[in-house]
């Protein structure tokens, strides 16, 4: 990690992203503090959807984007969305029109979109190598590490300062990743681009195809569509009812926390990690996930609930770790951006779904049935992706042509 660390450019990139994350995770614990203070719990999920909606939409054009321009720079033009949209927060959020509040939730929605394929795909162009793996552990274990430290801010913010001072302090962090960003000034990958919307989405599609061309990792991106659904979305909520109905007060945040330090633990000890064969660490990695709906439908200790989410999201981290290494090897730099904005499209795009619906249906059906449901379609997606060649290593079969570039689109 020492030697990521003396790198000035891996310095920039980690400072400013390490800054941002925490005024993330300051947000996180305002924003309900803001509005549910003035207004209906209906108007916070309204805001909730319309960032999370247009968010998912930009994922994909973020990716055009992180493929055309300097990705530091997109990363900058993220954070100037997302500054303006919580300064409209601040001024509109106790009585301002909810329409103005959709519209500011939704321009943080697009700064979101152009963020996270660019945050990836700048990765491998800062840092190329065996020092990837650790790299990408390290970004990991920071963005842990910040939600934690950013949601704690958050809640002594809030209850001291007030969750106006809180989200001012949000708007600090994204002027400091701003700063290092236009540091950094990575380069744009191919040339000058031309044409308008038109080739925007023809570049979209282009990238659909060259991701569905290499099986193993269209594979491991529906794998992790199917978890979110039927796991890991509902889980977030139906762990929290559980604790409620079945521990003491405070269950909850123990076992939330159990998972960010086993998340935080499981990126450091990916880092280290060398093999010929990380498809399968990555798989064995996931695997103790499946006692997480275990844990919904037996009465279990609530040491053994904080163990089994230690141990969970651990693997989770450990998989995240190698799986984008491992996209970044596969498939070349000028096409990263979209890459990594179809796999957090694909992986994600369910999870409002999820959030809404199983839920409800778990309680229908029963916690013990969507337990064991849940468990099996877990260890069977897991498992199962380890047939398509070229997932046990993370990579191009021997066999197979390497995806060497973007079909050419006239511009």
């Amino acid at each position: 990690m020492w030697v990521l660390l003396r790198d000035r450019r891996f310095q920039a990139f980690w400072l400013g992203q390490a800054t941002s994350v925490v005024g993330v995770g300051v947000t996180v614990v305002a924003l309900p503090g803001l509005l549910l203070a003035h207004r209906a719990g209906t108007d916070f999920a309204y805001v909730l959807a319309a960032e999370a909606g247009t968010g998912a939409f930009f994922t994909i054009l973020g990716g055009v984007f992180a493929d055309r321009y300097s990705r530091s720079l997109l990363m900058a033009a993220s954070d100037v969305l997302c500054v303006a949209g919580i300064t409209a927060y601040l001024l509109l959020g106790a009585d301002g029109p909810l329409w103005s509040l959709l519209l500011a939730a939704a321009v943080i929605g697009v700064g979101v979109g152009l963020y996270q394929p660019a945050h990836r795909a700048a990765m491998p162009q800062i840092v190329s190598g065996e020092l990837l793996e650790r790299a990408n552990a390290l970004d990991s274990a920071t963005k842990r590490i910040g939600m934690a430290a950013g949601s704690a801010l958050g809640g002594v913010l809030v209850a001291t300062a007030g969750a106006e001072v809180a989200l001012i302090v949000n708007v600090a962090t994204y002027v400091v990743s701003l700063l290092t960003l236009l540091f950094l000034r990575l380069p744009a990958v191919t040339g000058s681009p031309g044409g308008g919307i038109g080739s925007v989405f023809a570049e979209a599609r282009d990238g659909v195809r060259i991701v569905l061309r290499n099986r193993w990792a269209t594979a491991i991106m529906l794998q992790g569509t199917i978890q979110v659904f039927f796991l890991f979305a509902p889980n977030y909520v139906l762990t929290a009812i559980v604790a409620v109905e079945r521990y003491p007060k405070g269950a909850y945040g123990w076992i939330t926390t159990a998972g960010f330090v086993g998340a935080l633990v499981g990126s450091l000890i990916a880092g280290r990690i060398r093999t010929k064969r990380p498809g399968v660490v990555a798989m064995n990695a996931m695997a103790p996930c499946a006692l997480l709906p275990v844990c919904l439908v037996w009465d279990v200790p609530l040491w053994v609930f904080c163990a089994i989410a230690f141990v969970a999201w651990a693997g989770i981290s450990t998989f995240f770790v190698f799986w984008l290494s491992g996209l970044s090897r596969a498939f070349p730099p000028e096409v990263h951006g979209r890459v990594f904005g179809i796999e957090h499209l694909l992986t994600f795009c369910l999870d409002p779904v999820a959030k809404a619906v199983i839920p409800a249906v778990a309680l229908g059906v029963g916690m013990g049935v969507f337990g064991i449901v849940a468990a099996v379609v877990l260890l069977v997606s897991t498992y199962a992706v380890l047939l398509v060649p070229g997932a046990v290593t993370l990579s191009n079969p021997p066999e197979s042509a390497r995806p060497s570039a973007v079909p050419t689109t006239a511009h």
